[in-house]
């Protein structure tokens, strides 16, 4: 199996001057990546490596282009000539990606696959109409949220189960919920710091759910300070609940890992892993020292 390069290959396609100089990109998809590849190539020991790398670099840059869309500031509002273009090259950034695989996808031949991801994406934008409904209308607890958040992101690489041997479907599955969930979870983890957008994220909600009516009605507010918000997040123990939750997904990971009967895929998950287990190991190492 070669190794993995699918950020590698992507790079030609998202490193352009006038993107990277007025806008910045979402998070790349690199665990759901990683692992479609990974299960791609070893459905054939290896044969279809063309194949495995132009489906997952397909994968990669359609989840690009619907995350960078998800960037896009909605509000009408008057905006100075710096938000504008960052905002004018997310619209135009985002329809790159997300039809640039019809073309890697048709020159390899996937017809069949350009269906499938194109189905997938109908149903990725279903889903995100119907969370923001629910966000509209408070209708998420802080856990819901991130059951939602992780579906939307796992939906995308569904459409190639498919393509697997049934006798993998299962843990396929499985491991792909779960790197949604911890890239969902190490996601919110790094924008905690920063203000409640939109009255959304696991921070807003977990404080609307648990907390004092005062508190509420400051997170609910139009503007809160940073000084207050900071407050809150160490009030409620924000932060280490999610590093909580995110300890608790990897370790459900670690045991699916002994489940895969490759040891290619073994291997290659565990390196999916390495940045959460990353991220929850001064925590982990804290709570033993104590």
């Amino acid at each position: 199996m070669k190794p993995y390069r699918i950020n590698e290959l992507a790079q030609k396609y998202v490193e352009y001057d006038m993107i990277s100089t007025h806008t910045a990109l979402p998070e790349f998809p690199g665990s759901r990546v990683r692992l479609l590849y990974t299960f791609l190539n070893d459905r054939d020991g290896g044969r279809s490596n063309c194949t495995a790398e132009t489906c997952a670099l397909a994968a990669f840059l359609v989840q690009l282009g619907l995350d960078t869309h998800d960037k896009i500031d909605l509000e009408i509002r008057h905006q100075d000539e710096r938000n504008m273009r960052s905002r004018q090259l997310k619209v135009l950034a985002g329809d790159y990606f997300s039809g640039v695989f019809y073309e890697l996808l048709a020159q390899a031949g996937e017809i069949k696959i350009v269906s499938l991801m194109s189905s997938a994406i109908c149903e990725v934008n279903r889903l995100k109409v119907n969370l923001y409904t629910k966000l509209k209308g408070m209708l998420l607890s802080a856990e819901d949220y991130l059951k939602e958040r992780a579906q939307l992101n796992m939906t995308l690489f569904l459409s190639f189960t498919t393509l697997l041997d049934k006798s993998v479907h299962n843990v396929w599955r499985l491991l792909l919920s779960e790197l949604s969930r911890c890239e969902v979870i190490f996601g919110e983890m790094k924008s905690t710091g920063e203000l409640p957008q939109h009255h959304q994220g696991y921070a807003y909600f977990k404080i609307m759910e648990t907390g004092t009516f005062e508190d509420k009605e400051t997170v609910s507010g139009t503007s809160i300070a940073d000084r207050e918000w900071t407050s809150l997040l160490a009030k409620y123990n924000v932060k280490e609940q999610l590093t909580v939750l995110l300890s608790q997904s990897v370790e459900r990971t670690q045991k699916l890992i002994n489940e895969c009967k490759s040891e290619t895929i073994r291997s290659e998950v565990v390196k999916a892993l390495e940045p959460f287990i990353e991220a929850v190991s001064p925590t982990c190492r804290s709570l033993q020292e104590g």
